[in-house]
């Protein structure tokens, strides 16, 4: 492979390359956003659903589940 012909793939495939790392890097991070987020929305709901069962102790009604 000649030097003009290494330097035409090597434009190519370099800014390809770096785009799916890029896409890859980008969707990992999202994943560990949405995780957080989901983890956080289930402790609320527990403290939710601890709170009605409390409530409804107090109030002397039956706990539903």
């Amino acid at each position: 492979m000649t030097p003009d012909e290494l330097a035409i793939v090597s434009a190519i495939v370099t800014p390809a390359v770096t785009a799916l790392l890029t896409a890859y890097a980008t969707s990992k991070a999202n994943e560990k956003v949405l995780r957080s987020i989901m983890d956080r929305v289930d402790e609320l709901e527990d403290r939710i659903f601890n709170h009605e069962q409390r409530i409804s102790r107090l109030e002397g009604r039956e706990v539903r589940v």
